[in-house]
């Protein structure tokens, strides 16, 4: 549905306004060129859904608006096949002086929708994207970034595209929509849309996408099956992560890394109360031993009836994650559902991690497993130590010694 010939896309950069001018009259070079894309070749099969991935400025967003047609490569071709519906930066596609209502026939408009299905698409868009009357009479230059996205996402999958190009959609708006717009993204890839989806959310890129790009100083650093790359470059921004830690070496980012990095969401719909850890030592402990037994209970308060499960990981200081399960991987994998207090509690028989320093996070996840209700991460820091045995690393694994003559 989508294939890149040998994209490249390069930008002048002037270190003046005015030599834009200077150039033009005297018909001298005064900018120097910057890359921004070379050399992406790929393509994305009907039906797919393909991940993009990378860190800011590594070029995804450049590549999603080529894919989108809004704009040129400035070397090579890209080729579409299908209806294309593309959610990029805030506002694109919008005029800001015109009303929501105004701009929702513009959105039809501009993907040839006429006639009765005209009438058909205003009232699907207005409807999933929630807006009141009020709002829909006034410019959109007056919104607020989560009704930009509100209005953007509904029209744009109201067209029931064949092919949708999705550039961090999912981490703007209220929960409430977060999830309506998950829901509809899964709806769409089940219908066999093809789904081009750039996101910072890893958890979410594995969840939904069969392969994925890694975009790395606007080439591509690897391409193929999703765990296979997004493992390659979890491990790259953790020796990035371990280098920029080494030239900072500030005391009050040494002690953050023991406390909560991401408060609860305000408005989640259910949020993490407690974590205990429980040993023959006591509770929280700040320091196990290997093959100790060890139980952790998650506490959570619900304040909606709709289903959700529980997620925690044991991760090392420099974000690497060590171990982590959820409540949708026990056998049956059935949600928690209820308002109220609800809590989860795993045990650890003969806890195998080595000797290091350690540290929990834990998120709270819709019924689907893939959007973040509520979140708490690198808290409660405990230390193991291998005080038994001379075997080094992060875990124990079981093992037998065979001499071979």
């Amino acid at each position: 549905m989508i294939r890149f010939e040998g994209i490249e896309k390069t930008y002048p950069v002037y270190a003046r306004p005015q030599d834009r001018l200077w150039e033009w009259l005297s018909r001298k070079q005064r900018h120097r060129l910057h890359v921004a894309l070379t050399g992406v070749e790929f393509e994305v099969q009907s039906g797919e859904t393909f991940g993009l991935i990378g860190e800011n400025g590594a070029g995804k967003s450049t590549l999603l608006k080529i894919a989108a047609g809004t704009i040129r490569p400035t070397k090579g071709q890209v080729y579409r096949q299908g209806r294309v519906a593309a959610l990029l930066e805030l506002g694109a596609g919008f005029h800001p002086e015109e009303s929501g209502q105004d701009n929702i026939r513009f959105m039809a408009a501009l993907h040839g929708v006429q006639g009765e299905v005209l009438e058909a698409f205003v009232a699907q868009t207005i409807e999933f994207s929630e807006l009141p009357s009020e709002a829909l009479a006034r410019p959109v230059k007056t919104y607020s970034s989560g009704m930009f996205m509100r209005l953007a996402f509904a029209a744009a999958t109201a067209i029931d595209p064949e092919v949708l190009i999705v550039d961090e959609a999912l981490s703007v708006g209220d929960l409430h929509f977060q999830k309506k717009s998950l829901n509809r993204i899964l709806g769409l890839r089940e219908r066999g849309t093809t789904i081009l989806f750039c996101s910072h959310n890893l958890y979410q890129v594995r969840s939904l996408c069969q392969r994925v790009a890694w975009i790395h100083g606007g080439h591509i650093e690897a391409l193929g099956a999703t765990e296979d790359v997004v493992t390659a470059y979890e491990s790259h921004e953790r020796r990035r992560y371990a280098y920029l830690r080494s030239e900072t070496q500030d005391a009050d980012q040494e002690k953050a890394a023991g406390q909560q990095l991401s408060a609860p969401t305000v408005a989640a719909l259910v949020k993490i109360r407690n974590i205990a850890v429980e040993t023959a030592d006591g509770v929280n402990p700040a320091q196990v031993d290997s093959f100790q037994d060890l139980a952790v209970e998650i506490e959570v308060e619900a304040y909606t009836k709709s289903q959700f499960h529980v997620l925690f990981a044991i991760v090392r200081p420099d974000k690497d994650n060590v171990f982590g399960t959820s409540t949708q991987f026990r056998a049956g994998g059935q949600p928690l559902q209820g308002i109220g207090e609800h809590r989860v509690r795993v045990r650890f028989p003969r806890l195998a991690l080595l000797s290091g320093e350690y540290l929990w996070s834990v998120y709270v996840l819709d019924d689907t497993g893939i959007q973040v209700l509520d979140m708490a991460e690198l808290i409660q820091p405990f230390t193991v130590l291998n005080q038994k045995h001379r075997e080094f690393g992060v875990t124990w694994l079981e093992h037998e010694w065979v001499c071979v003559e």
